[in-house]
């Protein structure tokens, strides 16, 4: 087993993005990643609605199709391929298919037009629908454990099938996350840019940045610890994002002397068990021989990006603090 794989990760998993207001204490006439500022256009309130539903099916999703994909290809494909009668057998879940592919179509049909987003959430609804008429079928059979009367036939003739309408929507899925993800950058990028320097508005845009960038590489930190120098630009990351927050905290208590110990504490988090992880892989721990269980390193990467996940909330309830 290569090392990559003793962290079983999509590579997306829950996505966050920055897309409403934060604390009370920020400006809310200074426009952020999706959020509507006082003032702001309906076209503005549109798009913001429609991008709004496409990121909540995105959270959906969550990279369902493609683990998936791996977990079939590593659980289901071998007692297919083997010559003995199938004992168990498993597809996608059908009702999440359906939900997964109703937000799509539900967002795509929204008033406005976001070129970034439309068509590859149409392609990815596509995708998902062709996957569904083959994956529904065998749903049946895996459910009324067809595949004891038949020792399996039906699940190795139609194995090719179910697996290319499966690949398509994880190509469909990556390019429709890769698109959300690229957007949100801008937009952040936007708002940091056009911020007051100083103000709440620029540090937690620029909060948000480091964040994202620190995450872009926690997946190498764990499963690949000879990559010293991804491990360093992730910690050289979260050292600018514990920056960020502490100007940030410093600007919010300038208008509002209580703070906004919420998204504090979760901004911290985040650097915190980051730290720690730079500190393990440093120290070894995530190295195959250490003899560190493959289910600790899953749960403290799935730890991170939850962490990471939960600022993102923070930051997008309005009346947080």
């Amino acid at each position: 087993m290569r090392h990559r794989d003793r962290v079983r990760v999509t590579g997306f998993a829950l996505l966050a993005v920055a897309c409403l207001a934060g604390c009370n204490g920020e400006n809310k006439n200074s426009a952020t990643p999706g959020t509507a500022a006082h003032g702001s256009s309906s076209a503005d309130q549109t798009e913001i609605a429609k991008s709004n539903a496409y990121i909540i099916a995105a959270n959906e999703s969550s990279g369902l199709f493609e683990k998936a994909l791996a977990t079939y290809q590593d659980t289901v494909s071998p007692r297919l391929s083997a010559d003995r009668p199938l004992e168990t057998y498993e597809v996608v879940p059908v009702q999440q298919v359906t939900k997964i592919r109703t937000r799509l179509e539900t967002a795509g049909a929204l008033e406005g037009s976001i070129p970034e987003l439309d068509p590859a959430a149409r392609d990815y609804a596509s995708a998902i629908a062709a996957f569904e008429r083959v994956n529904n079928g065998l749903a049946n059979y895996a459910q009324s454990k067809g595949f004891l009367t038949d020792k399996g036939a039906k699940a190795r003739t139609e194995d090719a099938v179910f697996v290319a309408a499966l690949r398509k929507v994880v190509n469909a899925e990556t390019v429709f996350f890769h698109r959300i993800d690229t957007r949100d950058a801008r937009l952040t990028q936007e708002a940091y840019d056009r911020a007051p320097e100083g103000s709440v508005e620029r540090y937690r845009a620029g909060m948000v940045m480091r964040g994202k960038a620190a995450m872009k590489e926690v997946l190498t930190v764990f499963t690949e610890p000879a990559d010293v120098a991804t491990r360093q630009a992730f910690a050289k990351n979260l050292d600018e994002m514990a920056g960020m927050v502490e100007n940030w905290d410093r600007a919010v208590r300038a208008e509002k002397p209580e703070g906004c110990p919420a998204i504090q504490s979760s901004a911290n988090l985040v650097i915190a068990n980051g730290r720690k992880a730079v500190q393990s892989a440093e120290a070894g721990r995530f190295e195959t021989e250490s003899g560190t269980p493959s289910f600790v390193l899953q749960q403290e990467f799935s730890i991170l990006q939850q962490n990471f996940s939960m600022m993102i909330f923070n930051l997008n309830q309005p009346f947080s603090c």
